[in-house]
């Protein structure tokens, strides 16, 4: 009796096993190939690799509306799981992403990453919006020299359909500061990187950009292309002279302070940098 028990439990179990092996062959049959999960090519996260995703946004037009499918409307993981504020602290779309650095939102560094004064993309950002000792004025303000936007798809700032990776050069109000009979017209040339007939570079009153012919023209990628005489006298040199600011007279730049004590020392330093450049003589004692 016992054997008879013990056939038929393994006939049981044998046919229990071929009805389970049936069952799983025709389940692998109907499987649907899972998706690979390693979304992203190899070099995502790589700024040196030719896949970095900051290349693969450039080439789509800075259209990021397909990471937020997967990292959330506010970027912080979404339906992903990964945050982009782990790397973006502000936000992918913050000013400094793309231009400038952790400190800044303006060149260096410029679109490509590249640093150096010399190249368009970068020129004298620094020296005009920075904390550089070289800067003669206050800040300038980003849209004094381009369109004021709002946001990041602007139309103004990023056109998807017509995209040329420029910034381009729209002057504002203190470039175009009147004084006396002299309206200055801002003029910005790309081939030769200068601009000119701006109020801030000699186009005003006795400037010497209206008594020079031809007018010395600041050059954005050349930093020594401009000293004191550029806008006020000799171009050659840091002092104004007969015919500059001052007709019929000369005064070397360490002895302006006798009638603008307000703005530079008697060793020609400008220290009171909000009160240069402003559209007005500041003319008094400290």
């Amino acid at each position: 009796m016992k054997k008879i028990i013990i056939l038929y439990s393994a006939i049981i179990l044998i046919f229990s096993v071929a009805l389970l092996i049936e069952g799983c062959s025709k389940v692998e049959d109907n499987l649907v190939t899972s998706p690979d999960l390693g979304v992203h090519s190899a070099g995502w996260l790589t700024p040196s690799s030719p896949n970095f995703h900051g290349n693969a946004i450039s080439a789509g037009k800075w259209d990021m509306s397909g990471c937020k499918k997967c990292h959330g409307m506010d970027y912080k993981g979404g339906g992903s799981g990964s945050s982009c504020l782990k790397c973006h602290s502000n936000s992918p779309e913050a000013c400094n992403t793309c231009h400038g650095n952790s400190q800044h939102s303006y060149p260096p560094a410029a679109l490509n990453g590249q640093t150096s004064i010399t190249y368009l993309g970068v020129g004298v950002h620094d020296i005009h919006l920075g904390d550089s000792t070289l800067r003669y004025s206050a800040k300038v303000d980003c849209f004094e020299c381009h369109r004021q936007f709002n946001g990041l798809y602007d139309t103004i700032h990023i056109n998807p359909k017509n995209i040329d990776n420029r910034a381009e050069i729209v002057f504002d109000s203190l470039s175009k500061t009147r004084t006396g009979n002299i309206t200055p017209n801002p003029v910005w040339n790309r081939t030769t990187a200068t601009c000119s007939g701006v109020y801030c570079h000699g186009d005003f009153k006795n400037g010497t950009y209206r008594l020079i012919n031809p007018p010395p023209l600041p050059v954005w990628t050349n930093q020594s292309s401009v000293v004191c005489g550029s806008c006020h006298g000799n171009p050659a040199t840091f002092d104004p002279f007969p015919g500059g600011t001052h007709p019929g007279t000369h005064y070397d730049v360490d002895e302006c302070y006798w009638c603008h004590q307000n703005v530079i020392d008697e060793n020609g330093n400008i220290f009171n940098k909000s009160l240069h450049i402003n559209g007005v003589i500041d003319i008094g004692e400290r």
